[in-house]
């Protein structure tokens, strides 16, 4: 099931203002709710071959959210590994979505030409079907794999197929701002060709003209605390909403 959103405003606009959070600029191993040294891998007994790497391109990249997923689930007691890749031919932009805790979601995207960092979680079966709980419910997302070309960032010699990776994605594709997807200033790109904003900026673009102009954080609340306005948000940015997914993208499940 999703995790719970906090109670107190203050929190709650930290939260979707945040999105996609903090992440290590390397690979790391998440245990606990914590970031540790990725060399702790091989202390752990963990194999990178007997499990299932997962692109996060989006908030589960961050050990914030993980902890948010995975403390407390008895799937968390696993240390989770991450490690940094560069995704040729892709970017991370805004998805044409608005979570239930506020923010404007990543969606990855086919772009030619460019190389964006994202993370590999490797994942066992059961923190699989963790992620799977905390993603798919609501049809808001998809799991799926595409052909891909990729490298380590730092030159691990890692054991996953080197043209097939899992991923979720969006199921209302990109956000469209002047015809082109707007992607995250928060992750590194390679020859970015969309304008990069960052998540107020990109927020205060979807609440424009739904009565709370002028006002972000009432409008956040808003969206947070009122169905019947986030609903009608995210119907106005779907309309327009931009399919540029890898075309080699199959459902998984």
């Amino acid at each position: 099931m999703p995790w719970e959103l906090p109670r107190d405003q203050s929190d709650r606009l930290r939260l979707a203002k945040g999105y996609p959070f903090i992440a290590p600029q390397t690979s790391y191993l998440f245990v606990d709710g914590r970031s540790e040294d990725f060399a702790k891998v091989t202390e752990y007994g963990i194999k990178l071959s007997d499990r299932k790497p997962v692109i996060a391109h989006g908030s589960n990249r961050a050990p914030e959210q993980l902890a948010r997923k995975f403390v407390g689930h008895p799937s968390g007691q696993d240390p989770i590994p991450l490690t940094t890749i560069w995704l040729h031919d892709h970017d991370v932009v805004y998805s044409a979505h608005v979570a239930r805790y506020g923010s404007v979601a990543a969606e990855l995207v086919y772009c030619p030409g460019t190389s964006v960092q994202v993370f590999l979680t490797w994942l066992t079966e059961e923190q699989l079907c963790r992620m799977h709980d905390t993603e798919l419910p609501g049809g808001n997302y998809s799991y799926g794999h595409i052909t891909c070309r990729w490298e380590s960032v730092e030159g691990f010699d890692l054991p996953a197929d080197t043209t097939r990776l899992a991923v979720y994605r969006s199921s209302f594709g990109a956000l469209n701002y002047q015809g082109k997807p707007v992607a995250l200033s928060a992750i590194p790109a390679r020859n970015r060709q969309y304008e990069d904003l960052g998540q107020e900026a990109v927020l205060k673009l979807v609440h424009v003209g739904h009565g709370v102009d002028g006002d972000l954080d009432r409008a956040i609340l808003k969206s947070i605390e009122t169905p019947q306005y986030r609903s009608k948000v995210v119907e106005a940015v779907r309309k327009q909403s931009l399919d540029v997914f890898h075309p080699s993208y199959s459902i998984s499940r």
